[in-house]
């Protein structure tokens, strides 16, 4: 056994990291700021809901010896998951690990972490590479999309917990995590993330003010519960105390309880604006009854805290309604505060099942590949550094390849490259299309100019780079990437591709993407490798309207517009070019323009259109305002 190894532990990768059909346990931990939550989960045939769960103290790198980790992990099992992984055997043994391991349908057993703590991942990856087993760490992506709110510095135990108060109670969905930092998070009735804060923790409230004064007292958890208690049996802490730990905690409970409400108020506000009655009773996953979610340890003191009359914990005027109460207008329409401690292990319950009902579709869709999937669109992700941030290139398929191994099918991107892939990437292409959609486009950015586009032709340059290295799955159908102007040994002084990528992505900002996509793409597919050369066009001649460019452009001799005046506005800031050359040796075909600046790009027929009718409307001050430099 591999026990002493301390390579990082696996990231999911789906549908590779998805339950494996049969296994009978399933394990989830959430390492939480002081302790480590475990949970077992029943297999397919249960959904893979949590069955029991149990918490142990964070695991301690001085204990971690090679010859200790099978006993570490043995002594953190309760009896059912400790027979499940060691047999009935007293001494838990490597051996017994592995005879076990035998009788099971699925000898290695599927661990999944939900963490941010990197230490306590690498423990726990270490003592579970003492038996047989398969051990993921969660990512954020798993639980929310970007496109469903997910921003990248939100916590995975954050995700997972609003995933379980989903998986639970549906959207929209507002959870209160009280524990060593008290957070809310929010989804709003489309199941997108709203946001949520992060504040201390009851508890580090009074370390806080222990540790930074000289005469305040401690105040421990088991006190802080009695006092709870003590205020639900008749006597609740007064707004003006007179001893000190009491004064303490009516300040923090009462900071806690007007914020709290407030949050209430904003989330039903804001969540609900666009909910109606009709859409609630046609959506399964609608949290109708308007249920606020409260979890963590301290997760029973904010319910009571967020109760009607603050739960009988904090003293309460009679006849006064509470800020926020269950009465008022649409933002304090009626709703139910409960508890549930267990919400990350259920948002690994969502995710998993998620994923192996998709897994399902994708093997259906591997066994059927069909001629009808010519013509819909995809997406793909390469890993490039795309100036918008969106790492996302969505594409047509063009038409079916054969291959020794099946078939494969041809993909043209909307910036011009292609590519073959195997049925079952394009079943991933499909997916991740329906998730992201076509992009968006951006909305222009006071101060930036056409100097920042140029990086997008990077970004395009890098994801190139990446098709030609990648290799498709299953039957390894080899990618082919299209010919671009890369292929054609450029003089080192040209850029064309950086302008290019530019192009698309400046000249279309009132055109839907998909339209886009079926012009180029649809043009670029029918051109063949080779062509006889066809009869030669008249010369472009002088045109005076918008209509008559159109016309010129495309009845007039390609070669024609060489030397040609153009214009084309960066982000509100006009910039003038000539044509310099006109190159169809290779499709798709392209005019290169540079630039007054010394920048330079390619044109498509369509560019070439827009920058003729601007330069017509602009170019007539041009010589008055001297060509920019």
């Amino acid at each position: 056994m591999a026990a002493a190894s301390s390579s990082p532990p696996n990231r999911t990768q789906w549908p590779d990291a998805a339950p494996v059909p049969g296994e009978e346990l399933i394990f989830s931990i959430s390492c939480g700021n002081t302790h480590l939550h475990w949970a077992t989960h029943f297999g397919e045939g249960e959904d893979y809901n949590p069955q029991i769960f149990w918490r142990t103290p964070h695991l301690k790198s001085e204990d971690m010896e090679d010859e200790t980790l099978l006993a570490i992990l043995s002594r953190n099992l309760p009896d059912d998951p400790h027979d499940h992984i060691f047999g009935k055997s007293v001494d838990a043994t490597a051996r017994d690990a592995v005879l076990q391991s035998r009788k099971r349908a699925v000898p290695l057993i599927s661990v999944y972490v939900v963490s941010t703590n990197q230490g306590q991942e690498a423990l726990l990856a270490r003592i579970w590479r003492t038996v047989p087993s398969r051990f993921f760490v969660m990512r954020g992506e798993d639980f929310f999309k970007k496109e469903e709110g997910l921003y990248d510095t939100m916590g995975t135990d954050r995700l997972a917990t609003l995933t379980g108060a989903v998986q639970l109670h549906g959207h929209p969905a507002l959870v209160f995590d009280g524990g060593t930092a008290t957070t809310y998070s929010a989804t709003d009735c489309d199941g997108k993330i709203m946001g949520g804060g992060i504040g201390p923790g009851i508890q580090s409230k009074f370390r806080s003010l222990t540790k930074d004064t000289d005469a305040l007292p401690e105040i421990t958890a088991d006190e802080v519960i009695a006092r709870v208690n003590e205020a639900q049996r008749g006597k609740p802490l007064p707004t003006f105390a007179r001893n000190t730990q009491e004064a303490m905690m009516a300040d923090a409970f009462q900071e806690f309880a007007l914020k709290g409400r407030n949050v209430i108020r904003h989330c039903l506000d804001k969540a609900y604006r666009k909910a109606d009655d009709a859409r609630a009773e046609e959506t399964a996953n609608f949290n109708i009854k308007r249920r606020v979610i409260c979890t963590g340890g301290d997760g029973d003191i904010l319910m009571q805290l967020l109760q009607p009359h603050y739960g009988g914990v904090i003293e309460h005027m009679e006849g006064a309604a509470s800020p926020g109460s269950n009465k008022g207008g649409p933002s304090t329409a009626q709703y139910a505060v409960k508890t549930s401690r267990h919400l990350i292990h259920y948002g690994v319950t969502c995710v998993l099942l998620a994923k192996v009902n998709l897994r399902k579709r994708r093997e259906e869709f591997i066994r059927n590949p069909h001629v009808k999937h010519v013509g819909k669109r995809g997406a793909k992700h390469f890993d490039v550094e795309a100036d918008d941030g969106d790492n996302v290139f969505r594409g047509k398929v063009m038409r079916v390849v054969k291959v020794d191994s099946g078939q494969a099918f041809h993909i043209q991107y909307d910036d011009g490259d292609s590519e073959d892939v195997s049925v079952g990437e394009l079943f991933d292409m499909f997916k991740m299309f329906e998730d992201h959609g076509e992009k968006k486009l951006p909305k222009p950015v006071p101060g930036k100019g056409k100097k920042d586009s140029q990086k997008k032709g990077v970004a395009r340059k890098e994801k190139k780079k990446k098709k030609h290295r990648a290799t498709p799955d299953l039957n390894s159908v080899q990618v082919k990437a299209a010919k671009s102007i890369a292929t054609k040994a450029p003089s080192e002084t040209k850029k064309p591709e950086a302008k290019r990528a530019a192009t698309a992505s400046n000249t279309e900002t009132k055109k839907s993407p998909a339209k886009k996509a079926r012009t180029t793409n649809d043009t670029a597919a029918k051109k063949p490798a080779a062509k006889k050369p066809p009869a030669k066009k008249p010369a472009a001649k002088r045109v005076t309207s918008g209509e008559d460019i159109a016309a010129s452009v495309n009845s007039s001799d390609p070669q024609s517009f060489v030397r040609k005046r153009v214009a084309k506005n960066f982000d509100g800031e006009i910039y003038f070019g000539t044509i310099m050359e006109y190159d169809d040796t290779e499709p798709p075909p392209y005019w290169h323009v540079e630039y007054d600046d010394g920048d330079e790009e390619d044109f498509s027929k369509k560019d070439l259109i827009k920058a003729l009718k601007l330069y017509l409307i602009e170019g007539k001050d041009e010589a008055k305002a001297g060509r920019k430099s």
